[in-house]
């Protein structure tokens, strides 16, 4: 059922809403998607009827329990994604169907989804993420769709795909990036409205749907825990970068920090330190990491965003860019001064030099940095500049408000495009 201290602000009209997503919407989600997500079913939650269907990993009991408050109801597929998940699935019945090995978790989606939109008369299938787009199709006609995008898939799959050596791994990732763009082109077409992170994918998405079918809701940052962030007192030359490290776009920007621009900056501010946090690095980063003069590999935290207070500067060298990127954003949002290259900025679209320094090579990262480690007149300059820049562009209200929209947009094209409904 809905969270028992916010069922009296539902609206009228009731409206109900099933999320399909990629990951468990949960409070503990370590994904940045995850956790918008997260927030958008909270909001939703006290005004609506809201149903969560995702990919389960490894949630414990608590974590569903907090997702279960909210929701009217929840379910749990949970595909086999390590080597003995794949062989208890086989020996717990898939001998006898071995068509549908590899597709069990397709299959038990899209069995769920006909059975919310029968049984709860759902008005708005709203689907979280751009691989999702795959479900559209198994989705009733007289029912809405909304496709949720984190990025321009057919923009930032090849130059992730660019990041990789020669081998096996480059080639499993031209295979998902082709993949990815597919889904993209079929979905956003035929989805009765689109979400954007950001102004720059709003455009790039509009050349295939319209421009009236997109709406632009920003990610959520937590804006309002980073201001009380803002006046605290940093640690003098404490340089921060985050981001999963099983993501190479993250541990390649890793290396790139670590190899091409600390040794320049060390040099210069022998006092400095550079904290790299994120969940998983991989052995050769950490083993990169512990050879290097004043470098700190955290590894998972419970609350990575608790590393913006002690952040003198802020670096995010994105090589693939990709919606709004949280690692940019939030720490603007705490007054901390960002260095981040042209595709980082992309989606936050901070005027370069007025709110953030953009840097696309090296020498130009380097000299960004050092320049702000040697004047803190500046740096303070360009933090405040980068606060009030993000803070009036992001705000969750008018976010949400904008999701209702594309809510009321994908109804009506919903009515307009079924025989026999009034729009």
């Amino acid at each position: 059922m809905g969270h028992p201290g916010l069922a009296h602000s539902k609206a009228i009209p009731l409206m109900r809403i099933l999320i399909v997503s990629p990951w468990l919407p949960h409070q503990n989600s370590f994904h940045a998607g995850g956790q918008h997500i997260h927030q958008i079913v909270r909001w939703l939650s006290a005004r609506y009827e809201v149903y969560v269907l995702g990919y389960g990993w490894d949630e414990d009991a608590a974590e569903l329990a907090s997702l279960r408050e909210l929701c009217e109801g929840v379910t749990v597929v949970w595909p086999a994604y390590r080597l003995g998940q794949k062989f208890n699935q086989l020996i717990q019945g898939g001998w006898l169907h071995p068509w549908r090995l590899g597709r069990r978790t397709h299959h038990e989606v899209t069995r769920h989804i006909h059975a919310y939109c029968q049984n709860h008369a759902i008005d708005v299938v709203h689907l979280a993420w751009t691989e999702m787009g795959r479900y559209h199709q198994y989705i009733p006609q007289q029912v809405a769709t909304v496709l949720g995008t984190l990025d321009v898939e057919h923009q930032v799959r090849p130059r992730e795909v660019d990041l990789y050596p020669p081998g096996r791994q480059k080639r499993q990732a031209r295979r998902r990036a082709h993949t990815l763009t597919q889904i993209e082109a079929a979905s956003v077409r035929v989805a009765d409205a689109i979400l954007a992170c950001s102004a720059h994918d709003a455009s790039s998405l509009a050349h295939l749907a319209g421009h009236d079918r997109v709406f632009i809701v920003p990610p959520w940052i937590n804006a309002e825990r980073m201001k009380r962030y803002a006046d605290r007192p940093p640690s003098p030359g404490r340089i921060t970068f985050v981001g999963a490290m099983d993501r190479i776009a993250n541990s390649n920007a890793a290396s790139f920090l670590i190899d091409a621009v600390w040794p320049g900056v060390i040099a210069h501010h022998p006092g400095a330190k550079l904290v790299i946090g994120g969940a998983y690095p991989p052995d050769w980063l950490l083993e990169k990491a512990a050879s290097v003069q004043n470098v700190e590999v955290t590894g998972l935290r419970d609350d990575i965003a608790a590393l913006w207070p002690e952040t003198d500067i802020a670096v995010s060298p994105s090589f693939i860019g990709g919606g709004m990127l949280v690692k940019v954003a939030q720490p603007m949002a705490a007054k901390r001064p960002v260095v981040t290259t042209s595709l980082g900025n992309q989606g936050v679209g901070a005027p370069p030099g007025e709110a953030a320094y953009i840097a696309d090579d090296a020498p130009s990262f380097r000299a960004a940095v050092n320049h702000l480690l040697a004047n803190r007149q500046e740096r303070d300059r360009l933090a405040v500049a980068g606060f009030e820049y993000i803070h009036h562009q992001l705000n969750w209200e008018r976010s949400m408000a904008r999701l209702l929209a594309a809510y009321d947009c994908a109804i009506k094209q919903q009515r307009l495009r079924t025989p026999g409904v009034c729009p």
